[in-house]
């Protein structure tokens, strides 16, 4: 029994599959794919408290200018300056989104949707523009320690319409075993984590591509990382789903994002961004640890 036996069936066989087609973690090697993990049960923003208290961090939500990155040091020169400035502030944008999913794979949302990502609150993707018409509530929190450097930047998305949380995803960036730096974004699971390395490049107009698209372990891609009961990790590559997301400022100076999803190379679902600057920047700082929506 490699699982604590309080935890949900459903979450106890799926980390036994990743155990099973994984590889044991390397804590020298892997470290670059490493990172938090979430607790049994529902993930939310639990794992925001406990990562804080466990490594001394203050918790910030929606601190003025907060964004997801620092910035992309190596497509600096090329990239467009807005994007950049999304991604460096990204509280001061409000998000519209439309979703699809593709014929077939609607089903397949459906039931992951109501088996796993409704109760644990996690990796929650919307089933129709319907769920995202009224909006999208974005904050951006972040860990902070003594020395006031930001450890862990997290983006908190929730729907308007029930509060239900989309997805909570710690984003950072990793430099891959052949030296190249990614954008990396983890996903606390019951036990684990689902973390996604992606390949950042500019086009010829200064538009960010970010691919997770690989071959082998090491490559960017989809990994799922798990603890079994006695705190060992295991790492599984799932080199079947890949992302793609093309972030551009289209001709009325408007950021966009096209942000796609496959399985075996078959096109499953899409999302649909409109980024747009917050007419009033006087956003609130909250030092509390209080989380949104508690």
């Amino acid at each position: 029994m490699a699982f604590p036996k309080s935890q949900n069936p459903l979450d106890w066989l799926t980390q036994l599959w990743n155990i099973i087609l994984g590889r044991r973690v390397n804590v020298d090697d892997d470290n670059w794919l490493l990172g938090p993990i979430g607790d049994i049960g529902g993930i939310a923003d639990k794992f925001i408290a406990r990562v804080a208290e466990e490594e001394n961090l203050t918790i910030e939500i929606n601190a003025p200018d907060s964004g997801l990155v620092d910035g992309f040091d190596d497509l600096a020169k090329s990239l467009n300056p807005k994007i950049e400035e999304f991604y460096k502030r990204t509280i001061n944008f409000d998000l519209d989104v439309w979703t699809q999913w593709k014929p077939v794979f609607g089903s397949f949302g459906y039931i992951v949707y109501k088996l796993f990502s409704q109760r644990i609150q996690q990796l929650n993707l919307p089933q129709s523009s319907m769920d995202t018409a009224l909006g999208i509530k974005s904050d951006i929190i972040s860990l902070v320690d003594s020395d006031g450097k930001t450890v862990y930047r997290i983006w908190y998305r929730r729907l308007k319409k029930n509060d239900e949380v989309v997805y909570a995803g710690i984003y950072t960036q990793c430099r891959i075993p052949s030296g190249e730096n990614c954008l990396k974004v983890i996903f606390p699971l019951p036990q684990g984590s689902a973390t996604v390395v992606m390949r950042m490049s500019c086009d010829s107009d200064g538009n960010l591509e970010l691919e997770s698209k690989g071959k082998k372990y090491g490559d960017p891609g989809f990994y799922f990382i798990v603890k079994d009961r006695k705190g060992g990790l295991w790492k599984h590559y799932l080199p079947s789903f890949h992302e793609r997301i093309n972030v551009f400022e289209d001709e009325e100076g408007t950021l966009r994002a096209d942000h796609a999803m496959s399985l075996w190379n078959c096109r499953a679902y899409d999302l649909h961004y409109k980024m747009s600057k917050k007419a009033n920047k006087s956003l609130n700082t909250d030092l509390s640890g209080k989380l949104p929506g508690k």
